[in-house]
């Protein structure tokens, strides 16, 4: 006589040792991860865990390296004419446009003023955003947009009431920086404010994410003191040091570096045979990096030279140069990033300079450089604003934010059916089934 089928997804599968359970589940695309945390309470638990989600970003991270099919996707926010954001997934540089996917987001300017959400971060599936009116960020999110679920962080404490007026003559009121903590297996915020009342000290604080609260970090003056940071908010996080541009009076040939394992600031100088080093230039550093090493841009009245770091520590100035890129309207025209390991995205202001581009009455276009053949390639991306139209940077999805205890708030896509909200589970006939998803 057969034997009756088990209805239970998890059948077989109850056995099994946790070990092995777990490198099958981290092995599946995020989507379907989601859904297994409906086959039973158990597997749900496990999914949500701090463990699991240590444990996905881990071997994802490693698999990513040697699997060129999980390599990171390129994120992309542009500003249109209406100054409206517009999130953007690319997989493949040969089909940028074609293998585009939008991403909706969620946030909208507290200020009232569009365009004003900026960027300033891309790490592990996590990016993180603020509304930069007036660039005091005070108003954060650490956003997942594969699980649609971020946090509000709490404002800061260093503000108008704690320290006077904001802002001196050569810098912005306050900059951003995202990073990870190894060592806690956290992940942190970290603003630094510029008071304008002269000798004023500069402070800083940080929002650890399983703190859920700001905390100033302490002896940081002395060095903040020394150089301002970059009004622009460039900002990169490579090997535990979150990387500021800066400046000491108008010698603009320095970066600002954050330990976020031991929170503690340091300095650090690039090379000091630059193009016109001692004068005002402006620095900028890629979010993305070739072969793991961290890349500042650094632009001369008619280029972007595009430097490389050496050394694995913080403290190491030891700069290659990669490959210098030909700037013919320096107001509008900008290296965005690394692709890739090799590809140069570049932000062009007149298109009348590539050949058989069409006249879209947009004011910038995004472009692919080969610094070998020194070709240009139209995009077909269109924006319009000021310097900050275009931000790229490297994603790769994640379920980080997904354990209960971070609090990460879940919202619904007006344009995309959900991913998931909540689990429903009809035990009568063993079926389950997803908010805003039809059952099967």
């Amino acid at each position: 006589m057969k034997k009756p089928s088990n209805s239970n997804p998890a059948a077989g599968f109850g056995d099994l040792p946790r070990e092995i359970l777990l490198q099958i589940l981290v092995s599946l695309p995020v989507i379907s991860i989601l859904r297994c945390t409906a086959v039973s309470k158990v597997w749900n638990s496990l999914i949500r865990s701090s463990e699991f989600v240590s444990h996905h970003r881990s071997s994802f991270t490693l698999s990513s390296n040697s699997n060129p099919d999980r390599r990171p996707s390129l994120l992309l926010r542009r500003l249109t004419a209406a100054s409206s954001e517009h999130f953007t997934l690319h997989s493949d540089p040969e089909r940028f446009a074609a293998s585009s996917v939008d991403i909706s987001s969620p946030f909208k300017p507290r200020s009232g003023v569009p365009g004003c959400i900026h960027v300033f971060g891309s790490l592990h599936g996590l990016i993180c955003l603020c509304d930069n009116f007036h660039m005091y960020a005070y108003t954060i999110y650490i956003w997942n947009p594969s699980l649609r679920r971020f946090i509000d962080v709490p404002s800061p404490t260093l503000n108008f009431r704690e320290m006077g007026e904001l802002a001196g003559p050569n810098s912005a009121p306050a900059v951003l920086g995202f990073g990870y903590d190894s060592n806690r297996n956290d992940y942190k915020v970290v603003r630094i404010a510029y008071p304008r009342t002269a000798g004023a000290p500069r402070r800083a604080e940080v929002y650890a994410l399983k703190e859920r609260q700001w905390r100033e970090v302490p002896n940081a003056s002395a060095v903040l003191q020394s150089c301002d940071g970059d009004i622009l908010w460039s900002q990169c996080f490579v090997d535990g040091i979150i990387y500021w541009p800066a400046k000491v009076g108008l010698r603009n040939n320095f970066l600002l570096a954050f330990d976020v394992n031991d929170e503690s600031f340091s300095r650090i100088e690039l090379l000091k045979e630059l193009p016109g080093a001692g004068e005002s230039r402006l620095i900028s550093i890629s979010e993305t990096k070739v072969t793991g090493l961290l890349t500042v841009l650094y632009y001369t009245a008619t280029s972007c030279e595009i430097l490389v770091k050496q050394g694995c520590s913080g403290a190491d100035n030891s700069w290659a140069r990669f490959c210098s890129v030909s700037i013919v309207d320096p107001t509008r025209e900008l290296v965005i990033g690394l692709w890739q390991d090799k590809e140069v995205l570049l932000q062009k202001g007149r298109e009348e300079d590539l050949v058989g581009s069409p006249r879209s009455g947009q004011e910038v276009v995004l472009c692919l450089y080969d610094h070998k053949t020194r070709q240009v390639e139209l995009l077909g991306i269109p924006g319009a604003g000021y310097l900050d139209v275009f931000y790229a940077a490297d994603y790769t999805e994640s379920i980080v934010l997904l354990e209960p205890e971070v609090c990460a708030v879940s919202y619904r896509d007006p344009e995309v059916e959900p991913i998931a909200r909540s689990v429903n589970f009809d035990l009568e006939d063993a079926h389950f089934k997803w908010c805003g998803e039809q059952r099967r």
